[in-house]
C-alpha cells in the first residue's frame, strides 16, 4: 500500500484540528515512554557510548523519510529533544523512571482515545497501520500541513484522485 493510500484511508479518521494536535503530540508522547527504558540499554560502538534508544530513534526516523521524505525529516526534528529528555528521565532514581514512562503513556493513550471519542466521534485508526502508526503519526499530520501550504501537490492528487474521497483538507 502506497503512503498516498494510507494517508487517504487515515484522513477521514482525523478531520478534527484539536484531535490532529493531540495525535501529534501523542505520538512524541508514545516515543518518549518506549526510549526512557530503552534508554537504559547502553554499548559502545566505535568508542561513542549508544542505548537502544538511539537505535529506535534512527529506526522510526528512517522509516518516516522512507514515506515521505519531507514531512519525515521534519517529523524527525522533535525526536532529538524527545531522546534526550528520555535520557535524561533515565538519570532518575530507578521507580522514577519506570513511574514516569508508565504515566507519560497512559496519559497518551488517554488523550488520543479521548480524542477519537469526544473529537471525532469515530473510531481509532489503529486498523490503519498497526502499532508502527504511534510511532510515525506526524508524517501524515505535516503531510497535511504541506498540502495546506500548496506544497506536495502531486502526492496531493494521487491522495485524493484514489479510490473514495477523504474529507475535503481542513489544516
Amino acid at each position: 500500500m502506497s503512503f498516498a493510500d494510507k494517508l487517504r484511508t487515515w484522513m477521514p479518521l482525523h478531520e478534527n484540528g484539536l484531535s490532529r494536535a493531540v495525535h501529534f503530540l501523542g505520538a512524541y508522547m508514545f516515543i518518549f515512554a518506549l526510549l526512557v527504558p530503552l534508554g537504559l540499554v547502553r554499548f559502545s560502538v566505535g568508542g561513542f557510548s549508544l542505548s537502544a534508544a538511539h537505535v529506535l530513534v534512527a529506526l522510526v526516523a528512517l522509516y518516516a523519510i522512507s514515506l515521505e521524505w519531507t514531512a519525515g525529516l521534519l517529523m524527525s526534528l522533535p525526536l532529538v529533544p524527545t531522546l534526550s529528555a528520555a535520557l535524561a528521565v533515565g538519570h532518575l532514581p530507578g521507580p522514577t523512571v519506570a513511574i514516569v514512562a508508565v504515566s507519560v503513556m497512559v496519559v497518551r493513550f488517554a488523550l488520543v482515545v479521548g480524542a477519537h471519542v469526544v473529537l471525532e466521534k469515530k473510531t481509532h485508526g489503529l486498523s490503519l497501520g498497526g502499532p508502527q502508526l504511534f510511532f510515525i503519526e506526524p508524517v501524515y499530520l505535516i503531510t497535511l500541513l504541506l498540502f495546506g501550504m500548496g506544497l506536495k501537490r502531486d502526492l496531493h492528487a494521487r491522495v485524493m484522485s484514489g479510490g473514495s474521497r477523504p474529507a475535503p483538507l481542513t489544516v
